[in-house]
């Protein structure tokens, strides 16, 4: 084990004004496109009010952007319509009526601001803007829609392109006050790590176990192809982590096993409430929550995601450039792929 000083996790706060919250609504209600079906002419008018954001959330966002600072970012007190539809108890892609709810803009100006908004086509009927809410058939997957302890993980890792950020923002709070997001820095945690800790965690060892397997084990488990945690992508170190992973030999397991506690032990609680955006530098933290009891009668937590990469080729993509193809997707294991695409189950 090393003896490095434990990681600590940041999280840097800045809290909007009563009067930066009112201005800030009144400036993105000129913004009327519907994000879910003309998401090209919903970014062209977000676009035009990014100026709307505080400086102080503005420069904020350029650290976080810049890998400097903290990885992680909660802006409190941004505006949510008082007249918020109850949470809905199917997928939104299944709703008859997908209508903006005047909040998906400030996840556009936060992603201007960040990078370019994308998602992937196998996902959630290929919107780019995400509604996560708890759904009783999604109750017991790893899942953001899920009741169980959503496990510590990065943002859709092991794929070609995954988020360089991400922001999720609470459009209404759990009513039981007992779900909280969690966040752990996994650079520190990595950097605080020995030699032969590095070395293991940088094999090709690390899995998903699946139905739909790319490899069998020696003990019969299919799994995903292997990835390693700590890896490269262009010259540059790529750390990729799931609670869920597990390892192709007792090696990589023991190392495993040794990681996943320290992540856990540098987690910090971050309860969110209506009003409250969590924008996290996914190249090195890891988030999750813990479990909840839902009451799936239309009061349930309510978040809303949009997914941020600098690396898209265009300058200007239109929304379907802005979809990527998931091509590990025929590996997932079959219940997960449903989630992921809003099949009903």
């Amino acid at each position: 084990m090393s003896e490095n000083a434990e990681p600590v996790t940041e999280l840097a706060v800045r809290t909007l004004t009563d009067e930066e919250n009112a201005d800030l609504r009144s400036r993105l209600s000129g913004v009327r496109a519907n994000p879910y079906t003309d998401f090209d002419a919903f970014l062209a008018e977000a676009r035009a009010e990014v100026a709307a954001l505080t400086p102080a959330v503005h420069e904020a966002l350029t650290e976080i952007g810049a890998g400097r600072g903290a990885g992680a970012l909660l802006v409190r007190n941004l505006p949510i319509p008082a007249d918020l539809r109850p949470t809905p108890d199917r997928s939104f892609q299944e709703l008859d009526d997908i209508v903006p709810m005047g909040t998906e803009a400030m996840l556009a100006v936060v992603a201007q601001t960040l990078g370019e908004a994308f998602s992937y086509r196998e996902w959630d009927a290929g919107a780019l803007v995400h509604n996560k809410y708890p759904l009783r058939a999604h109750r017991d997957v790893q899942f953001g829609s899920n009741a169980v302890e959503f496990l510590l993980h990065t943002e859709t890792p092991f794929r070609d392109v995954s988020p360089d950020h991400l922001a999720l923002l609470c459009l209404r709070g759990d009513p039981t006050g007992r779900a909280t997001t969690l966040v752990a820095d996994l650079a520190k945690t990595v950097d605080a790590l020995d030699a032969p800790l590095i070395a293991q965690l940088s094999r090709p060892a690390f899995a998903f176990e699946t139905d739909n397997p790319l490899v069998v084990l020696a003990d019969g488990r299919g799994v995903t192809e292997p990835q390693p945690v700590i890896g490269s992508r262009e010259g540059q170190r790529v750390l990729e982590f799931v609670g869920d992973l597990v390892a192709v030999d007792a090696e990589s397991a023991a190392a495993l096993a040794e990681l996943t506690a320290r992540i856990k032990a540098a987690a910090v609680p971050v309860p969110l409430a209506s009003g409250d955006l969590l924008v996290l530098d996914n190249r090195r933290m890891v988030h999750g929550r813990n479990a909840i009891d839902p009451r799936y009668d239309g009061t349930d937590r309510w978040l809303q995601r949009m997914l941020v990469t600098s690396r898209l080729v265009r300058t200007s993509p239109t929304a379907a450039e802005r979809l990527v193809s998931d091509r590990r997707y025929a590996n997932y294991p079959t219940e997960y792929r449903q989630v992921l695409s809003g099949t009903p189950r």
